[in-house]
């Protein structure tokens, strides 16, 4: 879970950041920045989308996991939490080129 939750703060630290170039660029009227970000920001939307339903499917698991306190159930819960993981490490592959350049000068 503690994973999970420095993922989850990772992601929103880029995301902040995402936005913050996605402004940049704007403002220097670079299109073809703006063009990648926007492409970026409609794959991620599909993660996030994809990370949403994982919650719920992960709340469940855990609540099945606690009452039951089998293996399996532990074992279904632990392949959900990876499965959040490497959902959350692609989300943040999208966003890490483009927080990258934020840091260059203009």
């Amino acid at each position: 879970m503690d994973e999970c939750e420095k993922l989850s703060a990772t992601l929103k630290a880029l995301e902040g950041a995402f936005r913050r170039r996605a402004e940049r660029a704007r403002d220097e009227r670079d299109i073809a920045t703006m063009v990648r970000m926007r492409d970026a920001a409609r794959a991620a939307n599909e993660r996030k989308t994809e990370l949403a339903a994982l919650a719920g499917e992960l709340a469940t698991d855990l609540a099945r996991a606690q009452a039951e306190a089998s293996p399996a159930s532990m074992d279904e819960l632990l392949a959900r939490l990876d499965l959040t993981a490497t959902k959350s490490k692609e989300l943040a592959a999208l966003y890490d080129p483009f927080v990258e350049w934020e840091a260059e000068p203009s």
